[in-house]
């Protein structure tokens, strides 16, 4: 006949393993934790979420992409909000060989003929060069409309 206390040895055996199991889960709650907060901070999301709050869509956009200098997001938008630019040809130039972020705006027509104005942005002149000795065809017939550091807005003269 078999033994009663024969039979309950798995028992206790499987008590002592569940007790040590709810120890594990703590330390991956621990790890998980410690996961999550290595990854916020590669990631800066405190400092994103912050600046999400704070600043409004322009001033994010100018941070990112620069106002006179890099792509020129900033430049872009306050020239076409003054000068209602809107719907207008207009052919841009990054002589920093940036990537053109014209596709953010919807409402230009961006054209490489027959183009009304010429936005030249991040200009380096070498030996006092002038913003009419760059390689652009007719560019002699345009005027400064605007400047602001190294960027330019340039009209057809009528």
């Amino acid at each position: 006949m078999p033994n009663i206390k024969d039979s309950l040895k798995p028992i206790k055996k499987l008590r002592y393993n569940f007790k040590i199991n709810k120890k594990k889960p703590i330390i991956n709650y621990f790890f998980l934790i410690f996961f999550f907060l290595i990854i916020l901070q590669f990631f800066n999301a405190t400092y994103s979420a912050y600046s999400i709050l704070l600043w409004d869509y322009s001033e994010r956009m100018t941070q990112s992409y620069g106002y006179c200098k890099n792509e020129s997001w900033g430049f872009y938008n306050h020239v076409i909000k003054k000068y209602n630019l809107e719907n207008k040809k207009i052919k841009i130039i990054n002589d920093e060989g940036f990537v053109l972020i014209h596709a953010l705006f919807k409402n230009i027509s961006i054209t490489d003929k027959n183009y009304k104005y010429l936005m030249i942005l991040n200009f380096q002149s070498e030996n006092s060069e002038d913003i009419y000795d760059i390689k652009v065809d007719n560019i002699e017939k345009y005027s400064i409309k605007y400047k602001f550091n190294n960027c330019y807005l340039l009209e057809l003269n009528d």
